[in-house]
C-alpha cells in the first residue's frame, strides 16, 4: 500500500468482538494496526505510556480510540471523559461502541465528545467507514 500504518487503541473486553473488529479491518486492507486492551484503566495506562506500555516503538500513541461502553473497572464513558479532559489527548477521536441502540447512550457519548457512536450489531463495514472518515 505504501501508506504509513496508523495505530488504533481498541478497548474491548470481549474476545469475539475484538476478533470481529480486527479481522474486519484486515479484510478491508486498511493501513491500520490495533493495540488492544481489555478495560479503561489499561487504556489510560497505555495512553500515558505507563508500564508495560512505556516503549513507544512497541506501543505507539494511537490516532484513534475505539472503545466499548461496558467495560470492567471503568466504563467507556468514563474513559471518554478522561481522554477529553486530558490536555495532550483531548484531540484524539474516540469512537464509542455498544450492543445497545439506546438513544440516551448516543446523547451521552456525543455530550462527552465522542466523534461517533457505533452499534456492534450493525455492519462492521459501517465501523470501517467511520474510521476511514476520521483518520485515513
Amino acid at each position: 500500500m505504501g501508506e504509513t500504518c496508523k495505530t488504533i487503541l481498541l478497548v474491548e473486553d470481549e474476545p469475539d468482538a475484538r476478533f470481529l473488529i480486527v479481522t474486519s479491518f484486515e479484510f478491508a486492507e486498511l493501513p491500520v494496526s490495533f493495540q488492544v486492551v481489555e478495560n479503561g484503566q489499561e487504556a489510560i495506562n497505555y495512553l500515558l505510556g505507563k508500564e508495560p506500555y512505556a516503549n513507544r516503538e512497541c506501543y505507539p500513541v494511537p490516532v484513534m480510540i475505539l472503545t466499548n461502553i461496558r467495560l470492567p473497572y471503568m466504563s467507556g464513558f468514563e474513559l471518554l471523559r478522561w481522554v477529553k479532559q486530558h490536555p495532550k489527548l483531548k484531540h484524539l477521536p474516540v469512537v464509542v461502541m455498544s450492543v445497545s441502540d439506546d438513544p440516551n447512550h448516543l446523547i451521552q457519548a456525543a455530550g462527552l465528545g465522542a466523534c461517533s457512536y457505533f452499534v456492534k450489531t450493525s455492519s462492521y463495514n459501517d465501523l470501517i467507514d467511520i474510521v476511514v472518515k476520521q483518520i485515513l
